[in-house]
């Protein structure tokens, strides 16, 4: 029998959604934070859950084989400090649809100047705003796994011209031009609107900085709905007040919540998300777990197993 600990703060929905897959061999316990899952720990061969919690607990699972994450970042668990001798897996190729809108619904909106358009409705007044297509528009995205894919084939079907970066020259579907980063520089001036979809590791923190913002267009505007880490915020905050980039569009930041002193909020070129471009919904992640458990019993290899090393 296989002992697995739901550890989420909704454990209880996510165990809602794992019994209608009736897995066998399975005991199943629930908690909603560290605490509760103290006692529980001991002998969990798996564990499925929120890894910032999972962090809290993993010295004590002696009996550990994987953790299959309910969330897309899985940084907490690829500390220097903490144990590796297990399997960890993550939640991909569903939030691909979920990204694409919050991007395009964006992008459209400030094109076509629908909050403006609206409020001339309101004002009672009759003025037709200019705007370009987007066939129009160049669009880079750095950031080019299965979200990355999506919003560039979404950008494509817009006969936009869609530019990528890459850490390995690959021939990609959707992508006019792929760029490696030590190519930033010819990169970033082509850019109307550059769009972030990079996870928190070494590698990727303070990637965009003063110097790579200086490079684009004054007109360009900067998405990021990866990490907020991987944006210098008083970087980009300078940036914007000084209008050397056209605006912002951020779903996430370094500090979240975003303190409600930060300058950020009240600028009229940003706009600011509460972190949920897209969420982890719990239905299709119970659908993966659920896969790879019967994979797990085959001792088949495990969908979306990270690198610890490389922290995704």
């Amino acid at each position: 029998m296989n002992h697995l600990l739901i550890l989420d703060k909704d454990a209880e929905t996510y165990l809602r959604e794992v019994e209608p897959h009736n897995l066998p061999d399975l005991a199943i316990r629930t908690a909603i934070d560290s605490q509760e899952a103290q006692s529980l720990v001991s002998d969990a061969q798996i564990i499925f859950g929120q890894p910032a919690l999972i962090a809290e607990i993993l010295p004590q699972a002696q009996q550990l084989q994987w953790v299959q994450s309910t969330f897309a970042g899985i940084e907490p668990l690829c500390k220097a400090h903490l144990p590796t001798n297990y399997v960890l897996t993550g939640v991909k190729d569903i939030f691909g649809s979920l990204m694409r809108e919050y991007v395009f619904g964006y992008i459209l909106a400030r094109e076509r100047s629908l909050l403006t358009t609206h409020q001339n409705q309101r004002d009672k007044v009759w003025y037709r705003i200019p705007y370009r297509s987007l066939a129009d528009i160049t669009i880079g995205i750095i950031g080019l796994g299965s979200i990355g894919k999506s919003i560039a084939k979404t950008a494509r079907h817009f006969d936009m011209r869609v530019l990528g970066m890459k850490r390995t020259a690959d021939k990609l579907d959707d992508i006019d031009a792929l760029y490696l980063p030590s190519a930033i520089d010819e990169f970033l001036p082509q850019l109307d609107y550059l769009v972030l979809i990079l996870p928190d590791t070494a590698d990727s923190r303070d990637f965009i900085t003063a110097k790579e913002l200086s490079m684009m267009k004054d007109s360009a505007v900067l998405i990021n709905v990866g990490r907020g880490v991987t944006v210098n915020q008083r970087d980009l905050t300078e940036a914007l007040v000084k209008k050397q980039i056209g605006g912002a569009i951020l779903d996430v930041f370094v500090e979240e919540p975003l303190p409600e002193n930060d300058p950020l909020w009240s600028m009229e070129n940003v706009v600011v998300t509460p972190h949920n471009s897209a969420y982890s919904f719990p239905a299709q992640v119970a659908r993966i777990f659920a896969d790879n458990y019967r994979r797990y019993m085959d001792n088949r290899e495990l969908l979306y197993r990270v690198d610890f090393s490389r922290g995704y």
